[in-house]
């Protein structure tokens, strides 16, 4: 043909082969990572690489801001390990730099107790005003500070400055040497990312646009020169080791970032943290709403490490902290700074939300005082409806995620103003006026979102993928709080419940009945919020407790020989025919309960805890009491059926049967008894046994 010029076959296939072998080269060499995140990736704009990016901040959407999972983050699979290791080289070209100064750093151990051991820091400054000098709660309406200002004194001279303190250099520079100590920007910048996918839902004490608006800031500003720098840098490396807890997880496999193992990131984190607080208390001794916060981010982390003890002492502290700086009284009072936004004012109101509903769970589950003794006052409640992740429908329309928080905390306050206590003077009566009262009362106030039989869930759930999980946690907070309801009635004695008239007796055995109830629902909603979760390991306390407290319920009902009480079943049923689920939404009234499925769900909690306990201490704890309990009570209940059953041999056949317990006296006069009239005595008159399970220790 004219124009193409005629080809061997032989040079046309080295011609081809070359081609193929030099394309496949080029685009070996030419594949690159996405460095963008998604976001800008799909709107085909470079970004900064940075978390949160320039451009996802200036669109105001800062919590969207993802990146692909790095392959540097990731276990390499055998079958790729080829295309990982090419992976790995272009990360590394990326941020060789990096890499080499955090390698040339020394360790975070040495360089903090270097720091430490350097010199100290000399004492604060000296208290000047009045507030400072007396303790007087500076933003008061009745104290005497209120007299004072009242009579014309200066608001200089009595309360805090508002401007900020500077720095010392002595301190700056101690200060300079443990940043140098943390970990490098990527991995805190993958914590953090982690943190707002996959674990802030959880508790909510952070709002993630607000968060990660001040995060980038602080990245940007010379961070030692202002005690606002210092302290938002705890916050951040207390949310970084708080994450870590739960790494690795079904969705994110990794024991290691950038090369660096999760262990030492996390001991990293914790270490500079712990040097730098006492450093922001010298130079801000008021505190702040960044303090409130990476104190209580330490008492969760506590929590997740099994230490309940010091998780109370952290909200202890963050309670004294939210108090000196007003986070128990109206936002909008007039005492606070005109520099103060609206949406500072609502995360004020948020974190004090979340102290009141740890600090009303962990009273009422340790037997303590709680830090705020008050009922809930509707002005520091929060007011603001935020959404995120929807732009596409009305604000109004979407549920706010924190319903979940306040929620809770309307059940503490319920709870709180209707008197349950934990003491040993139990009053079925009054039990079952507030039971009454939560179902006629609180629960049909309830958004539809987060109802107990919710008609709207399929709209939003796949919308906002933590919603099922948050609406799952809500209903086991409901049932833990009707648990601490009935559960005094476990404490009554024999010989006083004998003394009480004949209709308490029935209500109390109808309220261990409910008691029975409701701790098998609660397993079974923490059964269903861990598959939610995926099903995995976990260090989330909100699966542990739960568990154990139910597991000791349902062994403390089931060492009762009484129980169920049959008789006051069939009596109660006919006399609750009517009901429905509004008035009885979970079926205490008319649901039936046999041992054998206490024991059986006894046994699965057992094995949650089991599982859990690998990478988990208090859910060890938990499971090896169990085992024990379950183990006493197993063998208490043999002896029970063998006596019985030794009972029942000599009903039916004595002159066969001869029990080694009886004298030969005794069973000489059962033999020459023409109606057996002792046998039968002993039939109808069983041995009494302790059953109790608190005679076990």
């Amino acid at each position: 043909m004219l124009g193409k010029p005629c080809l061997d076959p032989g040079e046309v296939d080295t011609s081809f082969s070359t081609l193929n072998a030099k394309s496949t080269m080029q685009s070996s060499q030419r594949k690159r990572v996405v460095s963008s995140c998604i976001p800008c990736y799909t709107r085909k704009q470079k970004c900064n690489r940075q978390y949160p990016c320039n451009h996802c901040s200036r669109r105001r959407r800062p919590e969207q801001c993802a990146y692909n999972p790095s392959q540097a983050t990731l276990p390499p699979s055998p079958p790729q390990t080829q295309k990982d290791h090419l992976h790995d080289d272009e990360i590394q070209t990326d941020d060789s730099q990096q890499e080499a100064q955090a390698e040339r750093r020394p360790s975070a151990s040495s360089s903090v107790q270097d720091t430490i051991n350097w010199g100290g820091l000399k004492e604060g400054r000296e208290p000047t005003s009045l507030a400072e000098v007396f303790g007087y709660f500076e933003n008061s309406k009745s104290n005497t500070i209120a007299l004072v200002r009242k009579l014309g004194a200066d608001d200089d001279a009595t309360g805090h400055s508002s401007e900020p303190a500077p720095v010392p250099e002595e301190t700056a520079i101690i200060a300079q040497r443990l940043f140098a100590s943390i970990p490098n920007r990527s991995i805190l910048d993958f914590l953090v990312r982690y943190f707002i996918a996959e674990v802030s839902w959880m508790d909510q004490l952070i709002y993630p646009p607000w968060f990660l608006s001040h995060y980038q800031k602080w990245w940007e500003m010379e961070r030692t020169s202002t005690a606002y720098g210092i302290e938002f840098a705890v916050l951040v490396l207390r949310i970084c080791s708080y994450a870590s807890q739960f790494l690795p997880s079904p969705t994110c496999t990794i024991d290691s970032i950038r090369g660096v193992p999760l262990a030492d990131i996390r001991k990293s984190c914790d270490r500079v943290a712990d040097a730098l607080t006492p450093i922001c208390s010298r130079l801000d001794a008021r505190g702040s709403l960044i303090r409130v916060q990476h104190v209580a981010f330490a008492g969760l982390r506590s929590l997740c490490q099994g230490r309940t003890n010091a998780h109370w002492e952290a909200l202890s502290c963050a309670v004294r902290v939210a108090q000196r700086i007003g986070l128990h009284v109206d936002a909008t009072s007039g005492f606070y700074s005109h520099n103060m936004d609206e949406l500072e004012k609502e995360m004020r109101r948020r974190t004090f939300c979340n102290l009141y509903v740890w600090d009303s769970v962990l009273s009422k589950r340790l037997d303590q005082i709680p830090f705020l003794p008050d009922a809930l006052n509707p002005d520091t409640m929060p007011r603001m409806h935020l959404v995120l992740g929807l732009d596409d429908v009305t604000q109004a329309d979407a549920p706010d995620l924190f319903t979940e928080r306040v929620l809770e905390a309307q059940i503490a306050n319920f709870w709180r103003t209707h008197g349950s206590g934990n003491g040993a003077e139990y009053d079925p009566i009054a039990a079952e006026e507030r039971y009454e009262k939560f179902c006629s009362e609180f629960l049909p106030e309830i958004p539809p979102v987060f109802a107990l039989y919710p008609d709207t869930c399929d709209k939003w759930d796949a919308r906002l993928p933590t919603l099922p999980l948050q609406r799952q946690m809500f209903h086991m907070a409901i049932l833990e709080s009707l648990c601490h309801n009935f559960r005094p009635a476990l404490f009554q004695e024999a010989n006083s419940i004998q003394q009480l008239p004949a209709y308490k007796q029935i209500l109390l055995s109808s309220h261990k009945r409910a008691l029975a109830v409701i701790a098998l629902n609660l397993l079974e909603g923490v059964s269903a919020l861990h598959l939610m979760m995926g099903g995995s390991h976990t260090r989330h306390a909100s699966l542990i407790i739960p568990t154990f407290e139910a597991a000791v319920v349902l062994l403390c009902l089931c060492s009762d020989e009484n129980f169920p009480p049959k008789a006051e079943t069939t009596l109660r049923r006919e006399s609750t025919t009517s009901m429905t689920k509004s008035s009885d939404p979970f079926g205490v009234g008319v649901t039936d309960v046999a041992k054998d499925e206490c024991i059986q769900a006894v046994r699965s909690a057992l094995g949650r805890l089991q599982t859990l306990a690998d990478m988990n201490h208090m859910a060890e704890v938990g499971a090896r009491t169990l085992t024990r309990l379950l183990g006493k009570l197993e063998k208490i209940s043999d002896t029970t059926v063998s006596e019985a059953n030794t009972l029942m041999r000599l009903d039916t056949d004595p002159i066969v049967v001869t029990d080694p317990a009886l004298q030969l006296s005794e069973a000489w006069n059962c033999l020459q008894t023409p109606d057996y009239a002792e046998v039968e005595f002993l039939a109808e008159n069983t041995p009494t046994t302790d059953m109790s399970v608190f005679s076990w220790f």
